[in-house]
């Protein structure tokens, strides 16, 4: 079985023969197991079954805040433990990975990547990609000064295949397209400003990474009723997760925006949610629904902490704080698996499954496409065609019917 369908139990018990295979001592694992243990009674009591890096991320914020205190010593090794288990369900193997330094850019390439950086940002790229930039740029340079690259002028096309080579090895198809076309703009970049002879991104390969290749996961109407219909809203986390949810399923917002609403988000005099999408830096306007509404009104009187933070969703236990998107995807799956949802292998089910599930509502009621673009902050009709796949019911409704094979014997043979 690949390890990316093996129980938690099970992918535990591999990581740890890996280990010792890789000559880790009990001593060294003693810290490990500890987090697993703990790990897997969180998993246990929330009743997810498959292990995610996700949900990883998740458990050290709600077991030990790890939001909180990201930096701590403690929460490095814990950080490690669930990063051990990700990399082994990923790659079967353990990849060894170099701690953060101060200067997370090489310091040879530092002066000329962080110059970069800034024509970028000059130049409105948004604080989400910056962040994306930065840890390419970093593993880039790395792999230069391993192979004894200490100046841009250096770089040679050689040393382009063989990075590019090595971040597949290790990383998903998507960071390896992102990668790819972080080189050819920063290749730009130092050709452009003369700091090497040649435009070498024309040398970085091509890496085909199309979203209309997958079909978005989506759920059935009834069983987005059923999802909503099994939380207790008779307590501050239901009330809490019930408004959350019903918001991701009326208003198809993504769970970093609704994690992020502020009370100044929520227009009442005008009934409207206003505000600026973290992925695109793009203002949308979305209707305060009636019963999205009641929801968030319900929460806030008699289920959100008494305390003075302007975002609207907060953690219910000590430290308060706001809410973050892993948190958000461990509710959904949580009530995913209480409203006993049937969820097939390699399908979705967090707060994005429910933006899908909207588009594919809108889709089946014959809603235009640029209302749909609309509706989910999209700048790109284009973005929003993906979903097209997911109309399977009307898709239906133009499939041809085969034709009968007529089948004649002429001379013996077949006409």
């Amino acid at each position: 079985m690949e390890t990316n369908q093996l129980p938690a139990t099970e992918l535990i018990k591999a990581t740890r023969e890996e280990l010792l295979k890789a000559r880790y001592t009990n001593l060294s694992l003693k810290g490990v197991e500890r987090v697993w243990m703990n790990l897997e009674k969180y998993m246990q009591s929330a009743s997810i079954v498959y292990f995610s890096k996700d949900v990883g991320m998740t458990f050290l914020e709600e077991r030990y805040h790890f939001a909180e205190t990201p930096n701590s010593h403690s929460n490095e090794d814990r950080l490690r433990a669930i990063q051990l288990l990700a990399d082994f369900q990923t790659h079967q193997r353990i990849l060894i990975r170099r701690k953060s330094k101060t200067s997370e850019i090489a310091e040879p390439f530092e002066a000329v990547f962080n110059a970069f950086m800034d024509f970028r940002k000059n130049a409105g790229i948004s604080s989400r990609t910056l962040e994306s930039y930065a840890i390419y740029l970093e593993r880039f340079s790395q792999y230069l000064l391993n192979h004894a690259v200490t100046h841009v002028t250096e770089i040679d096309v050689p040393h382009i295949h063989g990075f590019i080579q090595s971040t597949a090895s290790a990383y998903r198809t998507a960071t390896v397209y992102c990668t790819s076309c972080l080189l050819r703009v920063l290749f730009r970049y130092l050709y452009e400003r003369q700091l090497i002879t040649k435009n070498l991104g024309i040398f970085v390969p091509s890496v085909k990474c199309s979203k209309k290749s997958k079909i978005p996961s989506a759920y059935s109407q009834e069983e987005i009723r059923q999802l909503l219909a099994c939380i207790d809203r008779g307590n501050p986390k239901g009330k809490r997760d019930y408004a959350m949810l019903l918001i991701a399923v009326r208003l198809g917002m993504r769970a970093s925006d609704i994690c992020g609403l502020t009370f100044d988000n929520f227009k009442w005099e005008s009934n409207t949610i206003e505000l600026k999408q973290g992925k695109t830096d793009e203002p949308i306007v979305l209707p305060l629904l009636n019963d999205v509404g009641e929801a968030v009104i319900d929460y806030i009187k008699y289920g959100r902490p008494t305390v003075e933070m302007k975002e609207v969703f907060l953690r219910l236990s000590a430290p308060i704080g706001q809410m973050k998107a892993p948190t958000l995807h461990s509710v959904v799956t949580h009530y995913m698996s209480k409203a006993s949802i049937t969820i097939p292998e390699g399908k979705k089910h967090g707060p994005h499954a429910l933006r899908h599930s909207l588009a594919s509502a809108l889709l089946h009621n014959n809603t235009p496409m640029p209302v749909i673009s609309e509706v989910l902050g999209h700048t790109d009709s284009d973005t929003t065609s993906v979903y097209l796949k997911i109309d399977t019911l009307h898709l239906r409704e133009y499939a041809l019917d085969v034709p009968p094979v007529k089948v004649l014997w002429l001379g013996g043979g077949l006409a």
